[in-house]
């Protein structure tokens, strides 16, 4: 989804966080009082919260995922918002609004946030904009290509190709007639222009090994003046989907762009470190009881130690022990490391629940404090797996460049993986955090944590 639309998304979001707050006062405050100027303080923080509250749930898929998906997610922002909102006012007793108001507020920002939620699944279609066509340049990795676009552009138009399909070993038409991934050849390399004043394409894309000449590049460029989108391959699937592509990665693109630059970048390197130590002591002692809880559980659970012990790979390859709450029997690994599957049998009662609310992970918070792992950071692998997927996947080691966290931007992104090709897509989600590291995304990765533990998916 595009970033301006999900910028809409919030500001509706926002006008009815506020019309919600007006209604309720009005309903519930004596006349004399104004919720925005005589409670301007607790007002403000209302609509933080709730706004935050809105992007941890991930209510923005709109149209994305089925309308109950967003209902539910909607629901429990709302909840939590009301709950963050209530403990904040019977904190501060001057932001203290009745009682009854947090019901009418509720209902009301729930009937309007689902409200112009299931008017855009009604129009969407209607209402979509005329769909973008799109010519490649050459023909070699459009299956990459075409997947990304109807993933996350469905609307776009894919008119077809220009180059040589021997030199890009672009598949042939099948027997019915029907072009492969790139579409029809529309001409040569060299007639790009007479292709673009014939079909006037929105966009062209340039694919995989597909890079024009000097004189090609330059018409391309004064095109790209005047108001044709001209986009790399790599460069359009990191931005659509948040990913680095593995397959259309060398080492000299990767050398030359930015990014890739927190062990060069001392300074942000410390200020991690500082971070990591001061929001681990504080999560300890906050998690301390759900602690005991999960211990006492799994003791009357199931046989055995409450806590579980494994080797992992970290910083540079290094071998570390991961202290983590059991969640499965004491045979689970009789005959040897396996990945955890969908409805694992392994996993006793307890541990499907701690594991679906990331608290058997608690314990990696003294991992943490020792400077083995990162709060934030690609999830350590074990050194069998590790072995077998650095022989399968090109730049998996890049992950081991940086410290393994507790949570990440894969983990909050993808669901947990469990085959190769889920630590491929896993891998792109580690690389594009690896590339583009900053605080903002730190505290995006952070949010999203904290929606994915209230709203569990994805754990096995």
């Amino acid at each position: 989804m595009k970033s301006s639309t999900r910028i809409i998304f919030r500001f509706v979001d926002l006008l009815c966080i506020l019309i919600a707050l007006a209604v309720s006062s009005r309903l519930m405050l004596p006349p004399y009082l104004e919720i925005f100027a005589d409670y301007t303080g607790a007002s403000t923080f209302t609509v933080l919260i709730f706004l935050l509250s809105f992007y941890m749930m991930d209510c923005y898929n709109v149209g994305r995922e089925d309308f109950r998906d967003s209902c539910v997610r909607v629901l429990v922002a709302v909840v939590v918002g009301i709950v963050a909102a209530g403990f904040a006012f019977y904190t501060f007793e001057h932001w203290r609004f009745p009682r009854m108001m947090f019901v009418v507020q509720m209902a009301v920002n729930l009937t309007l946030s689902l409200a112009w939620r299931r008017a855009y699944f009604l129009l969407a279609r209607r209402a979509r904009a005329k769909p973008g066509k799109v010519v490649f340049f050459g023909s070699r990795g459009a299956q990459r290509a075409r997947g990304i676009l109807e993933e996350y552009e469905p609307e776009t138009e894919i008119l077809g190709y220009v180059g040589y399909a021997e030199a890009t070993g672009h598949p042939p038409p099948n027997a019915s007639g029907n072009e492969g991934p790139a579409g029809p050849r529309l001409g040569a390399a060299e007639d790009i222009f007479a292709v673009i004043a014939r079909f006037s394409p929105t966009r062209v894309i340039i694919l995989d090994s597909a890079f024009p000449d000097r004189n090609t590049a330059h018409g391309l460029f004064n095109a790209k003046l005047k108001g044709l989108n001209v986009v790399d391959i790599r460069g359009l699937y990191e931005r659509l989907a948040a990913r680095v592509p593995v397959d259309l990665v060398r080492d000299d693109l990767l050398l030359l762009e930015d990014g890739f630059n927190l062990n060069v970048n001392t300074a942000m390197r410390r200020l991690k470190r500082a971070s990591d130590i001061c929001f681990s002591l504080a999560l300890s002692a906050a998690a301390l009881p759900v602690l005991l809880a999960a211990a006492a559980a799994v003791r009357c659970g199931s046989p055995g130690p409450v806590l579980y012990r494994q080797r992992r790979v970290g910083l540079y390859g290094r071998e570390f022990t991961v202290y983590k709450i059991r969640s499965m029997r004491l045979d689970a690994e009789k005959n040897g490391a396996v990945w955890a599957g969908k409805n694992d049998p392994r996993v006793t009662r307890i541990g499907r629940f701690i594991r679906k609310t990331r608290i058997d992970e608690l314990p990696q918070l003294v991992n943490v404090l020792k400077g083995e792992m990162s709060l934030i950071g690609p999830r350590p692998e074990r050194p069998e797996f590790v072995r077998e997927l650095s022989a399968l996947i090109p730049y998996y080691d890049v992950r081991h460049s940086v410290k393994p966290g507790i949570t990440g931007w894969a983990q909050v992104c993808y669901p947990y993986g469990a085959s190769v090709d889920d630590a491929r897509l896993k891998l792109e989600y580690d690389l594009f955090y690896i590339k583009n590291m900053s605080l903002l995304l730190e505290a995006k990765i952070i949010l999203k944590t904290i929606g994915v533990v209230l709203f569990p998916k994805g754990a096995r």
